[in-house]
Parts: structure tokens; C-alpha cells; sequence
């Protein structure tokens, strides 16, 4: 289910793009799966067709759709390993920032190594006590 936030900053075409690939990495949306025709989605996010069909239109020269004429569009055979690249540059843009943040505060390198290698365990250990 793709949200749009017409009070934010973000442009609503690329908060469409984002709801795409999001429901891509979930599995919601399989490969060769039909998406939404662009007058549907249009319709059901109250945006005007033109911003969906420029994220589609973006979408697809990324390779996360393909469109056939006269048919419609549909998730790229591909999709999955271009939104594990996706996940990857998101997960550096969030340690980024919290390496940022962390420089704020004053600590260095190894500070940060420990902070980061404390949080995995701890992670680790929840998991393990959740498999039981």
C-alpha cells in the first residue's frame, strides 16, 4: 500500500517510487507481476496521473519495471537484486548519519566500532532468545 505525504518536502513522485520498490523488497510485488495501471494508482492516491507516470516512466529506466506497449507495466524479472543494491545504499545513508551524529558527540573510531559491535550482540542475542 503506497502512502503519500502531500505536507513534505519529498516530491510525490519519488514517494511513489519509493512505495514501488518498497513493495518489491517485501515481496508484495513479485517479478512479472502487473502493476497498478497509471490512471488507477492516479485514482486511488488523488495525484495527478502524470506524477505516476513519471515515476513509472522513472521506475523503469531504473530497471525496477518494464512496460510493454499497449499492455501495461510490469515488476522487472531483475527487480529483487536492484533492491538489494537499493537496501544497501539506504543502510549507509542511516549508518552515515549516525556516524555523524556520533562524531557530534565527540567520539572516535574505536568509540563508535564498540557502540556498533555492543548493538549486534545484543541484536544477536535477541534473535537467538526468539528462535527458542
Amino acid at each position: 500500500m503506497i502512502t503519500i505525504e502531500t505536507s513534505g518536502f519529498i516530491p510525490i513522485y519519488e514517494q511513489i517510487k519509493k512505495g514501488v520498490k518498497g513493495e518489491i523488497s517485501l515481496g508484495v510485488l513479485k517479478p512479472n507481476q502487473p502493476l497498478p495501471s497509471i490512471r488507477d494508482l492516479a485514482a486511488e492516491l488523488v495525484v495527478n496521473p502524470n506524477t505516476v507516470a513519471r515515476a513509472y516512466r522513472e521506475l523503469e529506466l531504473e530497471g525496477f519495471i518494464t512496460t510493454r506497449k499497449g499492455k501495461a507495466s510490469f515488476v522487472a524479472e531483475n527487480s529483487s537484486s536492484l533492491i538489494r543494491g537499493e537496501k544497501e545504499r539506504f543502510l549507509e545513508d542511516v549508518f552515515d548519519r549516525a556516524i555523524a551524529e556520533a562524531r557530534k558527540f565527540g567520539l572516535d573510531a574505536a568509540e563508535i566500532r564498540r557502540i556498533v559491535e555492543s548493538r549486534l550482540k545484543r541484536q544477536e542475542k535477541r534473535s537467538e532468545g526468539e528462535g527458542k
